[in-house]
């Protein structure tokens, strides 16, 4: 039976407990609870259940695609392609489909396909060729970029409005995105804390030289992770192109960016071995929120742009401090 070594953050002598480990799982939750508070007593019209509703589907894309980078971020990798990819499946969705219904079910295969392939190719450009992964995927974020400019350099199409009902429905109170959101989050918190391939994937991140020698498939472990980011990018595009309602070549811009944070501040270790869904869905939450709240005060929302650039300089500076000690 093959063996999953113990993440090196783990403390001999008190039963697993980590202490570290659990302030960074706990304290985007603190932090998640504080800002609500702030919201509810001093912004104005936040309370309110539009104002809930409006938080709920703004966040279901970030989350989706976050869900995604959790798992590349948890191998020790990191994926910059994510939103290039949106901005992809956004212009095809769109663009092909020209408010035709009867091409929702080709588009969102070939989304799914798009988010398959490029997967795949960030994948094997890592496990593979053994090119670092922020170069591998800046360089298909560049790829992606030109496919979408060779296809038009303007907004096109329109999306049918059985479409766009992905990001305006609603089943009952809750908002359709939200549940895509939800369900795909307990798929993803089952396999990895309940399959094999979960424990993998966290071994990789921990030690990839102990995973390797326990006899644990590195290589495909990694290929996979990318797979399931980019499919899960992909989903993130439909839904994002049944909000704009139209092909926008600009669509996926900062989502890379704000993904990367969001698994960050949800306790995910940039060095990985460390993390989990959870963690990051409540940073969805929190970044979202605390987006809103700008928005609702009158404060540019570039400001946010600024601190989420301050959060992963930071976080980038601790944990290549905390690997120097380990």
């Amino acid at each position: 039976m093959t063996s999953v070594p113990a993440s090196p953050t783990a403390r001999p002598g008190l039963s697993g407990f980590d202490l570290r480990e659990q302030v960074a799982r706990l304290g985007v939750w603190v932090a998640l609870g504080v800002v609500l508070v702030v919201g509810i007593v001093a912004v104005p019209n936040f309370a309110t259940a539009a104002n809930a509703d409006a938080i709920l589907r703004q966040a279901a894309v970030l989350g989706i695609v976050a869900l995604g980078q959790t798992f590349v971020v948890l191998t020790g990798g990191i994926d910059l392609s994510v939103g290039m990819l949106m901005g992809l499946v956004t212009v095809l969705a769109n663009g092909i489909m020209g408010g035709d219904p009867a091409l929702i079910l080709p588009i969102v295969l070939l989304a799914l396909g798009c988010g398959l392939v490029t997967g795949v190719a960030n994948g094997l450009g890592v496990v593979a060729a053994r090119v670092d992964p922020l170069i591998v995927t800046l360089a298909m974020l560049s790829v992606l970029q030109g496919v979408i400019f060779i296809y038009t350099d303007r907004t096109v199409g329109s999306a049918p409005a059985e479409f766009r009902d992905l990001a305006y429905g609603s089943i009952g109170p809750i908002p359709t995105p939200a549940l895509l959101l939800g369900g795909l989050a307990v798929v993803c918190w089952v396999i990895l804390a309940r399959t094999p391939f979960g424990r993998y994937v966290h071994a990789v991140g921990s030690s990839a030289q102990d995973a390797r020698k326990a006899g644990i498939p590195i290589d495909r472990i990694r290929l996979a992770a990318y797979v399931v980011c980019s499919v899960l990018a992909a989903i993130a595009g439909l839904v994002l192109a049944a909000r704009l309602g139209s092909g926008f070549t600009g669509a996926g811009a900062g989502f890379e960016l704000s993904s990367i944070v969001a698994v960050v501040v949800g306790g995910t270790a940039l060095s990985g071995g460390r993390g989990g869904v959870a963690g990051t869905l409540a940073a969805v939450l929190l970044l979202t929120i605390l987006a809103t709240m700008l928005n609702l005060l009158g404060i540019s929302p570039f400001a946010q742009r600024v601190v989420n650039g301050v959060v992963i300089v930071v976080a980038v500076a601790v944990y290549t401090a905390q690997r120097r000690e380990a």
